[in-house]
């Protein structure tokens, strides 16, 4: 079958309004393996066109909805189905685990770890995003999350360091770095819904020292432990020494 024009469909729209019978244009041909369908289909007010890919599995036919006529065009539909699905069936695998191959940008990768902060039910997912809101644009907010090389991240801190904002600078490291390795961690997570992966081979900000940390050199002695106990069995009572 030769490939479907946008003639094609105009006209097998205007066919559907007619009849009311619904029709399904082919594109290209797909060996009876898999190929791009437009699905048309007269309901009360319009018709309805939907792009899916189609496979033919195990006797068994699939289909996938890639989006809808006329806001996704037909080139696109061809781009989507190569992209994502034309490796999948040539494969002999089933387009049901096959999803957006495009890797995950910057935006992506840090909305998607303040979210699972969010449902973990951590606190510190208010303050990780406001810090990662800040420096998504620096550092590219479409580009893949995979390219962000370390320099880069270093570029971003050193202006925060230089302006003696030192705690801060080691914050903006820790929430870049704690983003990519749930990242890399995600990647196989079974029990994420998202079909979007980062394709992430390394965490970036790894490398990138923290500031130094203070270690306390004062500890309670064990007489100090039984006192602090008793205190807390009655709290309202003094503590001498304090």
């Amino acid at each position: 079958m030769p490939s479907l024009t946008n003639g094609e469909i105009q006209k097998a729209l205007k066919r559907v309004e007619e009849t009311g019978k619904q029709e399904t244009l082919l594109d290209g041909e797909g060996r009876g393996t898999g190929r791009l369908a437009l699905v048309l289909k007269a309901m009360p007010t319009r018709v309805t066109a939907d792009w899916l890919a189609q496979q033919w599995r195990n006797n068994k036919r699939i289909k996938k909805k890639l989006g809808s006529y006329p806001s996704m065009t037909l080139a696109a539909a061809r781009q989507v189905f190569q992209r994502d699905f034309a490796e999948t069936i040539q494969r002999g695998r089933s387009i049901k685990i096959a999803g957006d191959t495009r890797a995950g940008t910057v935006a992506d990768l840090f909305e998607a770890y303040v979210k699972y902060l969010k449902e973990e039910g951590k606190p510190s997912w208010k303050e990780t995003e406001k810090g990662l809101n800040k420096i998504t644009d620096t550092l590219g907010r479409n580009r893949s999350a995979r390219e962000i090389e370390p320099y880069e991240i270093v570029e971003v801190i050193r202006p925060i360091y230089e302006r003696g904002k030192k705690s801060m600078a080691d914050h903006v490291r820790s929430y870049i770095h704690a983003a990519y390795s749930w990242g890399l961690k995600s990647e196989h997570d079974y029990r994420s819904t998202s079909q979007r992966r980062f394709r992430l081979v390394y965490n970036p900000a790894a490398g990138i020292p923290t500031e130094p940390k203070n270690v306390g050199t004062r500890w309670l002695d064990e007489d100090a432990f039984v006192r602090l106990y008793r205190w807390l069995e009655h709290p309202e009572s003094s503590v001498h020494p304090l």
